[in-house]
C-alpha cells in the first residue's frame, strides 16, 4: 500500500515537472521543427512548415533526373522519374515534422523532447507517387524500340555454300501491365537513385525450322536458256525477273507463284519496254521477255520433279526451248505455279549474265541415284504462215513489200521418260497449241489503168500472193511493150517517165522479194 502511494506521488510530481518544463506552445505559423528532426536525409530542425514543404519539393526535383532502367530480356530502355510524373505522396509530412514534440499528449511531447536532447533523432519517410497517364505515355514511348517482330529462320547461299540463319523470337511490351509494374515499383520500393523494372512482355516464336533448312544441300534440277541476242530492254527484263526470284525459299507443301513475285510489269518495278506477244501480234510492252524467265524456271522445276499446278504455253511458238517446254506469264491471266512436294524446303537460285539465264533448284535429294529422268518434245502438227495482203493506194502499182514475218503454227506435247534401274516408263506431261500468224505484205495499186487496179485488188482481197505477183508482172510487161512501141514511132521523144518508172519499180520489187526469201 505504501509503495502504491509512493508511485502515485511520483507520477503527479513528474506530470507537474513536465508542465513546468514544457513551454507554452508556439503559434502554428511561427513554429519550427525541433533539432534532430529529419525528413528522409533532410535535417529540418529550425524550419517552419512552409520551409520544410519547400525542402521536400526541392528533394523531389533532385530525384526527377534519376534513371529508371526498363528491361525486356537482354534489351533495355531508360526513363527518368520525372518522365513518370514523380511527386510527393505525403506532403503532410512537413506539418508532422513541425508538430512532433510540440503538440498532442503532454507526456509524449516530454518524452520526444527528452530523446532529442539526448542526441537521438526522429526521421520521417517520404512517400512517392507518379502520374498514371504520364507513366503510361513514358513507358509506351520509350519501350517501342524494345518491340521486335519475330523473324523466320532463313537460308542464304554464299560462295556456293548454304548458310542457315536462325530466326529470332518476337517481343512485344505489354504497356498496360508494364505501366502498373513501374508505378508499383516507384511507390513501394524505390528510394531514389538509379532503379530498374523488368517489363511485362509477350513473346512470339520464330518461324521456320533450322533443322529442315540444314537439309538443303542437293541440286534437284536446273534449266538454262540463251538470251544474248535480245534487245537491251529485253535483257533488262530478264535480269530483273531473275533477280526477283533469286533466293526464293519454298517450304514443303507450299505453292510458289511466279506471277506473284515478278509483277507489276511497269517502269517503277524495274522493267523496260520490249517485244512481247499480244493477241497474235508482237508488240512492245513493259516486261517483254519475262516469259523466258518463267520458262527457264519451268525446265528446272520439271527436272526437280516438283508438282506443277498451273502452266500455260505461249500463244505463238518461242525459239529458246523446244515446243511444249515453255511457260508463259501474263499479268492476271497466265501464271506458272508449282508445289514443293519434297520433304524439305527448296531454294531457288537464279542468275542472268547478259547472255545466259540459269535456274537451279536445291533441296534434299531422296530419289534413287540409279533413277534417271529426261523430257522429250513431240510436235504433232504444223501450219505454215499464210500470206496476208494489204493495199497501199499511194505505192507504185505492183510493188510488194513484206512488212512483217509470221510464225508457224503447231501443236506439241511433252513426254516425261523415267528409267528406274532399267525399267523405262513414259508419260505425257502437257500439250500445247501455238497459233499460226500470217506473213504480212503491202501491195501498191497506184495506176491509171483501172483494169489493172481491179485485178490487183481482187488478188489482195483473196490474200493470194502468187496472183498479186502475176498481176504485177503482167502489167509490168504490158507497160514495157507499150513504151517500146512509142519509142519506135517517135525516137526523138524519150521523156515518158511513167513507163520507165513502172519498169524500174517492177524490177526493184522482184529483187526485194528475192532478197527477203
Amino acid at each position: 500500500m505504501k509503495n502504491s502511494r509512493k508511485m502515485r506521488g511520483l507520477l503527479v510530481m513528474l506530470i507537474a515537472f513536465a508542465f513546468c518544463f514544457l513551454a507554452e506552445p508556439v503559434k502554428a505559423d511561427d513554429r519550427t521543427a525541433l533539432d534532430g528532426i529529419y525528413v528522409e536525409d533532410i535535417s529540418v530542425g529550425g524550419m517552419t512548415e512552409e520551409q520544410i514543404t519547400q525542402a521536400v519539393n526541392d528533394k523531389i526535383e533532385q530525384l526527377k533526373p534519376s534513371v529508371i532502367n526498363l528491361s525486356a530480356g537482354e534489351q533495355n530502355a531508360q526513363v527518368t522519374a520525372g518522365d513518370l510524373g514523380l511527386s510527393c505522396a505525403n506532403p503532410e509530412v512537413a506539418r508532422e515534422a513541425v508538430t512532433i514534440g510540440q503538440e498532442g499528449n503532454v507526456l509524449k511531447r516530454f518524452l520526444t523532447q527528452n530523446r532529442l536532447k539526448n542526441g537521438e533523432t526522429v526521421t520521417f519517410s517520404l512517400k512517392y507517387t507518379v502520374d498514371g497517364e504520364a507513366a503510361r505515355q513514358a513507358v509506351e514511348n520509350n519501350t517501342a524500340v524494345l518491340n521486335r517482330e519475330a523473324t523466320d529462320a532463313t537460308l542464304t547461299r554464299e560462295d556456293g555454300e548454304f548458310i542457315v540463319n536462325p530466326g529470332q523470337t518476337g517481343c512485344s511490351v505489354n504497356v498496360d501491365e508494364s505501366t502498373a509494374k513501374v508505378v508499383n515499383y516507384l511507390t513501394t520500393s524505390w528510394r531514389g537513385g538509379i532503379g530498374g523494372v523488368e517489363l511485362v512482355t509477350e513473346e512470339t516464336p520464330a518461324g521456320g525450322n533450322p533443322e529442315q533448312l540444314a537439309l538443303v544441300k542437293d541440286l534437284l534440277g536446273e534449266g538454262t536458256t540463251e538470251y544474248g541476242n535480245g534487245t537491251s530492254g529485253r535483257k533488262q527484263n530478264v535480269a530483273v525477273g531473275a533477280e526477283k526470284i533469286n533466293g526464293a525459299l519454298v517450304q514443303p507443301g507450299e505453292e510458289f507463284s511466279v506471277e506473284a513475285v515478278v509483277v507489276p510489269f511497269d517502269a517503277e518495278n524495274g522493267y523496260a519496254l520490249a517485244a512481247s506477244y499480244e493477241m497474235g501480234k508482237v508488240v512492245d510492252s513493259y516486261g517483254g521477255g519475262i516469259c523466258q524467265v518463267s520458262t527457264t524456271l519451268y525446265v528446272a522445276v520439271l527436272k526437280a520433279e516438283l508438282e506443277v499446278t498451273e502452266r500455260y504455253s505461249h500463244s505463238m511458238i518461242v525459239h529458246y526451248v523446244d515446243p511444249s517446254m515453255d511457260a508463259a506469264i501474263a499479268e492476271g491471266l497466265k501464271d506458272l505455279k508449282f508445289i514443293n512436294n519434297t520433304d524439305a524446303p527448296i531454294y531457288i537460285e537464279a542468275s542472268a549474265d547478259g547472255s545466259t539465264l540459269h535456274f537451279a533448284i536445291y533441296g534434299h535429294e531422296t530419289r534413287d541415284p540409279n533413277r534417271t529422268v529426261r523430257y522429250e518434245s513431240e510436235t504433232t502438227s504444223t501450219e505454215d504462215p499464210t500470206p496476208s495482203l494489204t493495199e497501199d493506194a499511194n505505192a507504185s502499182f505492183g510493188t510488194i513489200e513484206q512488212t512483217s514475218y509470221g510464225y508457224q503454227g503447231s501443236t506439241a506435247r511433252l513426254w516425261k521418260i523415267v528409267n528406274d534401274n532399267g525399267n523405262e516408263t513414259k508419260e505425257q506431261v502437257n500439250s500445247s497449241t501455238y497459233r499460226m500468224t500470217s506473213d504480212v505484205y503491202t501491195v501498191g495499186t497506184k495506176t491509171d489503168n483501172a483494169a489493172a487496179r481491179a485485178e490487183m485488188q481482187a488478188a489482195i482481197a483473196a490474200n493470194d500472193l502468187a496472183k498479186a505477183k502475176e498481176v504485177a508482172a503482167k502489167y509490168s510487161q504490158s507497160s514495157s511493150s507499150s513504151s517500146s512501141s512509142e519509142k519506135k514511132e517517135d525516137s526523138s521523144d524519150d521523156s515518158d517517165s511513167d513507163g520507165t518508172e513502172k519498169t524500174d519499180d517492177s524490177s526493184n520489187t522482184e529483187k526485194t522479194e528475192d532478197d527477203e526469201d
